[in-house]
């Protein structure tokens, strides 16, 4: 059986995929499977909940307004009166995160945004400025910026390193 220690960061940048996955199972956990985004990751009401436990320990979560967007996008797929109820009953994880601006200026004067794209390198830069390491969903990201020295930990590694604690 092998142990591994999973340490949630002090400071966690949020991508848009676990945010995605948090206010989803926070929402309803019956639509994590059948919420067409998070289907295809086939992510279950397990990975919520330890995704959940994950962000508990995090003294801040910092989302940039890229990410915001995004995870908007993906939630106005829900019926018209189930995206207000989502957005209503994530009020205060909203509340709770802070919102992190990156300029454009600043984006594009980084080699990553012609790589990953404006998303992503906020992120990025993000993580940099503050001492803080991205939580992902994007593999190639994840490795890219722990290669960089720029802390980063992809969502399915939490989610496998939790499984092999309880083989």
């Amino acid at each position: 059986m092998s142990r591994c220690m999973i340490k949630a960061p002090k400071i966690i940048v949020i991508d848009t995929i676990p945010l995605l996955l948090f206010l989803i199972g926070t929402y309803d956990t019956n639509l994590i499977s059948k919420f067409k985004r998070l289907k295809t990751y086939k992510y279950s009401v397990k990975n919520f909940t330890i995704l959940k436990q994950f962000l508990a320990h995090a003294q801040i979560i910092i989302v940039t307004p890229g990410v915001l967007c995004e995870v908007s996008n993906f939630a106005g797929n829900l019926k018209v009166n189930r995206f207000s109820e989502f957005l209503k009953e994530n009020s205060e994880n909203f509340k709770n995160m802070e919102e992190l601006y990156v300029p454009k200026k600043i984006i594009l004067e980084s080699e990553e945004v012609f790589q990953f794209g404006f998303t992503d390198t906020s992120l990025i830069i993000a993580a940099k400025n503050n001492g803080g390491e991205i939580l992902t969903g994007d593999f190639p990201l994840s490795r890219y910026c722990q290669n960089l020295g720029v802390g980063a930990q992809y969502l399915n590694d939490i989610f496998w390193g939790i499984d092999e604690i309880f083989k």
